[in-house]
C-alpha cells in the first residue's frame, strides 16, 4: 500500500485509469439520491468517491483536478450546486490525499478519511450560508435550525461515504494498478548480468558442470571458472 502511495503519473496504464476515473465522476455526478425527508434538497451523488479514490491513486492535486472536471457538465444546469459540490469534494481530497501521502500506509489512509470528512462537512455547512440565501431565499435563523437535523448529519453522512468507500475501492485497485518502479528509481545499483544473454558456458547444466570438475580433479588440472559482467542476478 505504501508503494502506490508514491506512484506519479508516467504510464500509459496510470492515465488510462485516471480518464477512465474522470469519466466515471462525470457519469455519477448526475446520479442524486435524497436522504433526509425533513429537507429534499440535500441529495447525495456518488462521483466525490471518485475523486477521493484518484487522490489516494495520484495525489490530492490530481484528486481535486478529477472533482472539479466531474462537475463541469453540471455547471450549466445547476452552477450553484455544481460550486458547492465542488468545494466540499476538493476540501475532502486534499486532506485525505495530503495525509495519505505523508502517511503511505493504511492508518495514514484512516486518519486521512477522518480529517478529509471534518473538512468537507465544515466547508459544506459554511458554504449552505451562502449559496440557501440565493437558491432558495432562506433566512440566516432558517439555515441556523437546519445545521442539528438537516445539515450535520447529512453531509458527515455523505463524506464518510465517499472516504470509506474510496478506501475499500483503493485496497482492491492498488494491486491492479501498481507498477514496478525502476532498480534506478529505488536507489539500487542496476543489475547488469540479468539483461545479458547467456552464453553457452553459462548455460552448462549443473550435473554436466560437476562431472567435468570431477574429470579435472582426476587430471590435477584447473580451470578457471567462467566470467560474469556485473553482479550475480538475484532471485
Amino acid at each position: 500500500m505504501a508503494n502506490l502511495g508514491r506512484l506519479n503519473i508516467r504510464s500509459p496504464k496510470q492515465i488510462a485509469a485516471l480518464v477512465i476515473l474522470v469519466m466515471m465522476a462525470m457519469v455519477l455526478s448526475f446520479v442524486e439520491l435524497p436522504i433526509l425527508p425533513q429537507a429534499p434538497f440535500l441529495k447525495y451523488d456518488p462521483s466525490g468517491v471518485i475523486a477521493a479514490l484518484a487522490a489516494l491513486l495520484y495525489g490530492p492535486w490530481v484528486g481535486s483536478a478529477v472533482a472539479v472536471l466531474a462537475w463541469i457538465p453540471r455547471l450549466v444546469t445547476d452552477p450553484l450546486g455544481a460550486f458547492m459540490n465542488i468545494l466540499a469534494s476538493v476540501a475532502l481530497v486534499i486532506a485525505m490525499g495530503s495525509i495519505y501521502r505523508k502517511r503511505p500506509s493504511l492508518g495514514g489512509a484512516v486518519v486521512g478519511a477522518v480529517a478529509g470528512i471534518a473538512c468537507a462537512t465544515v466547508v459544506s455547512i459554511i458554504l449552505n450560508f451562502v449559496v440557501m440565501p440565493i437558491y432558495q431565499g432562506a433566512a440566516f435563523e432558517d439555515i441556523v435550525s437546519l445545521i442539528i437535523p438537516a445539515l450535520l448529519p447529512f453531509n458527515v453522512a455523505k463524506s464518510c461515504v465517499n472516504g470509506g468507500v474510496a478506501l475499500v475501492a483503493y485496497r482492491r485497485l492498488e494491486v491492479l494498478l501498481a507498477e514496478e518502479e525502476p532498480a534506478d528509481e529505488r536507489g539500487e545499483e542496476p543489475d547488469f548480468a540479468a539483461g545479458l544473454p547467456l552464453r553457452d558456458s553459462d548455460a552448462t547444466p549443473i550435473s554436466a558442470d560437476l562431472a567435468g570438475r570431477d574429470r579435472d580433479d582426476a587430471s590435477c588440472e584447473t580451470t578457471s571458472p567462467p566470467k560474469r559482467f556485473g553482479r550475480t542476478s538475484r532471485p
